[in-house]
């Protein structure tokens, strides 16, 4: 057992730093973002720059954000045995957590305490979201046509949610264009 630990030291640590994230963050996936860039940050498996990168891609992708943003560092960081121990870090307290807490909250749903404990998780998960919302426009590199696409992306969305995706596949294929006529001209 003690060599394994030894031989697999970084793997025990992916896993560790994301069920402590995932056990402790309240919230849902973008709520965990800032801690799980802060802890692989500080202890120096990634960079900033990488992180966002890689939370870019995990936001274009199907599925839970915490997920998929777990599979794709602990891939970078550790290869394939990387992404499965973040990725198993990240599911596990949530199953045994909705397993709990569902049968908590059936029990006690009347209960002023409780309503205002899940009021006080909802303000925490915004203010979290817009943290996250925050760091991306801070490292996106704006450009003439990011910021009119910007407002264009949000204006219709707000007019229509039943569009997102196709204002998505818009917005990417409209600045893919944008950006690679500007590299041919230069």
């Amino acid at each position: 057992m003690k060599n394994f630990v030894l031989k697999n030291r970084e793997l025990l640590s992916i896993f560790y730093i994301f069920i402590k994230i995932s056990g402790f963050t309240i919230g849902g996936g973008y709520a965990m973002i800032p801690a799980i860039e802060r802890n692989l940050i500080n202890k120096k498996l990634i960079t900033e720059k990488e992180f966002f990168n890689t939370l870019s891609i995990a936001q274009s992708m199907p599925g839970p954000i915490a997920f998929n943003l777990a599979i794709l560092l602990g891939m970078k960081i550790k290869g394939l045995w990387g992404a499965f121990f973040a990725s198993f870090g990240v599911i596990i307290p949530p199953f045994f957590g909705i397993l709990i807490v569902a049968s908590i909250i059936q029990n006690y749903s009347d209960s002023l305490y409780v309503q205002k404990f899940l009021d006080g998780c909802y303000i925490a998960t915004v203010g979290l979201t817009l943290y996250v919302l925050y760091k991306i426009l801070r490292n996106l590199k704006f450009n003439i046509i990011n910021i009119p696409l910007l407002f264009f992306g949000m204006a219709t969305l707000i007019i229509n949610r039943n569009l997102t995706f196709f204002v998505f596949l818009f917005l990417v294929l409209i600045n893919y264009f944008y950006e690679k006529g500007r590299k041919l001209n230069c």
